[in-house]
């Protein structure tokens, strides 16, 4: 089947990721998929796909936009580099309201997408960004992706300041902002799933898999 205006416009924008930053993307998505399978919210992926695609492998998708010293592994940056970062969620929400736009048939999987990609840096406590958003006026899946989105990044390499962390130490990073970034029902149900099914060894080769594939586009 010969891809559509939207998919081509969608796989050009991931192609301008680094390679790194498209691995993040599809491996923050596989963590929401574990967090909702845990929460018992595996309904909800299926509603919103459109053809082959999920609105879970997108949420950094605006950093394509930004100059690539931003996204370059800095852990530092200065009060302006915080300020063209923090653009990123803008540039992505305009990506798919663009595809809504030329895809009717594509509005619930773009909604998503634009919810996930505008409020994943909102923080349970209100402190967060773009729009100062606090407890359940962040829309769920958005929740579920900070809490992915970070645990993603604790357990990658991401060289200068940062270093791999343990699943362990990346456990305990999401229990000390539990409730200040983090919705802390996310939080407990992932790190109490995780770590029974760790030790149940059943949850291991899936994060493996996770850790360890390399995504082609």
């Amino acid at each position: 089947m010969t891809a559509s205006k939207g998919e081509l416009m969608l796989k050009k924008v991931m192609m301008r990721l680094p390679r790194r930053e498209a691995y993040h993307n599809m491996a923050t998505g596989q963590y929401m998929r574990v967090i909702l399978r845990l929460m018992g919210r595996e309904d909800l992926e299926p509603k919103l796909m459109w053809h082959h695609l999920s609105p879970f492998d997108y949420h950094d998708i605006g950093k394509a936009f930004l100059d690539p010293d931003l996204t370059e592994g800095h852990t530092l940056y200065t009060k302006d580099q915080d300020l063209l970062m923090m653009a990123h969620v803008d540039y992505g929400t305009g990506v798919f309201q663009q595809i809504a736009d030329i895809e009717p048939d594509a509005r619930m999987f773009c909604t998503a997408a634009e919810e996930i990609v505008l409020y994943h840096h909102e923080c349970f406590d209100g402190s967060g960004y773009p729009d100062g958003l606090s407890g359940c006026d962040i829309p769920l899946l958005a929740r579920v992706c900070a809490v992915a989105n970070v645990y993603t990044r604790l357990r990658e390499n991401a060289g200068g300041l940062m270093y791999q962390r343990t699943i362990k130490e990346s456990l305990d990073a999401l229990k000390h902002y539990s409730g200040t970034f983090f919705d802390p029902d996310i939080v407990e149900i992932f790190v109490k799933g995780t770590t029974e099914e760790l030790m149940e060894k059943q949850l291991v080769h899936q994060l493996d898999i996770i850790e360890s594939h390399h995504f082609s586009f």
